[in-house]
This record gives structure tokens, C-alpha cells and sequence, in this order.
């Protein structure tokens, strides 16, 4: 069961560095899509918080790798996921929030099945539920901001302020609370 694992967990992570790579290569296409002034600042926050959730993904797919084809198509969920935070960038604030509530639920599965499967020990544990507390928080703060965006009297500017503030909060919170902050 350790090779399998081990098999499946260096398909998986070769297969997460090219695709992150590939995503962000592919969003800079879109760059000249833009139109206002809430696509480039989500754009470029984007590629901030991708790169953020890389280094905190790369290292604990290393830790807790694949053990069955499943978990693989989880990591394709959140490959997918991804694509589509920094594709709708182009479209509209809801349909960008949305997709970030998206990334959100396939990154609390992927946690999930880490947690169960390994039963990790206190630090991992306590990085684990940190990300399945604060995904859930940024959730229910995401949907509030859509709430807002759609039919509260909030530009599309603002909606991103807030988005961007309360995300950078939360990444803050959830780092102090397992002890690791990157780039602070």
C-alpha cells in the first residue's frame, strides 16, 4: 500500500506543478479581455493567492499523497477549480466569487480526506482543521460578499475590496494558527 501511495502520490504532484504552471501561463492570455478596473486587481490578486496555495499544497500533497484514484480525481477537481477562479476574472464579480466558493469546497475535501486517511499527528492536524475552519469562514464571508454584489447597493470594486481584505485576514489568522506564515 506505501508504493502505491508513493506511485500515486508523485503522478499527483508532478501532475499539480504542470498544471499550476499551465493555469497561470494560460491567464495571461486573458489579460487584454479586461474592461474594468475590479478585473485587473482580482487578476492579479488571483495570481497571488494561487501561488500562496501552492506553497502550502505542494509540500502537504508530498505529505499526505494520493492513495487511491479518487484522491487524484480530487486534485483534478482542485486543478479545475483554480482554472476557473483565475478565468473569471473576465466575467463577472458573482461568477468570480462563485468560483472561489468552489475552490474553497474541493480544498475542503482534499483536506478532509487527508485528515481521515492519515490521521495525522498534532501539527498536521492542527494545519488541517486550521484550513477546513477558515475555507468554511471564507465560505460563508464569499457568499455574504455575492449577497452584497448582487443585490445590495455594491459596485464591483467595492465587492473585490472586501473580498480581498477579508481574504487576506483569514490567510493571516489561519497561518498564525498553525505557526506558519508565508510571506510576513
Amino acid at each position: 500500500m506505501a508504493v502505491r501511495s508513493e506511485i500515486l502520490g508523485g503522478i499527483s504532484l508532478r501532475f499539480i506543478d504542470v498544471m499550476i504552471g499551465v493555469i497561470l501561463g494560460l491567464g495571461f492570455q486573458w489579460w487584454p479581455n479586461f474592461t474594468e478596473l475590479w478585473q485587473y486587481i482580482a487578476f492579479i490578486f488571483v495570481y497571488l493567492d494561487i501561488t500562496d496555495y501552492w506553497i502550502d499544497y505542494s509540500p502537504s500533497l508530498r505529505k499526505f499523497p494520493p492513495k487511491r484514484e479518487v484522491d487524484i480525481l480530487i486534485d483534478m477537481a482542485i486543478m479545475f477549480s483554480i482554472f476557473l477562479y483565475i478565468y473569471s476574472t473576465q466575467l463577472t464579480i458573482t461568477y468570480f466569487l462563485y468560483s472561489y466558493i468552489l475552490f474553497n469546497i474541493f480544498d475542503i475535501i482534499w483536506l478532509g480526506r487527508a485528515y481521515l486517511e492519515y490521521s495525522p499527528s498534532n501539527a498536521d492536524s492542527l494545519f488541517l482543521k486550521a484550513w477546513i475552519l477558515f475555507n468554511g469562514i471564507e465560505i460563508i464571508y464569499t457568499l455574504g460578499i455575492v449577497f452584497l454584489a448582487m443585490w445590495g447597493p455594491t459596485t464591483a470594486l467595492i465587492a473585490i475590496s472586501i473580498f480581498i481584505a477579508l481574504r487576506v485576514i483569514t490567510r493571516i489568522l489561519a497561518s498564525l494558527m498553525y505557526k506558519r506564515v508565508y510571506f510576513f
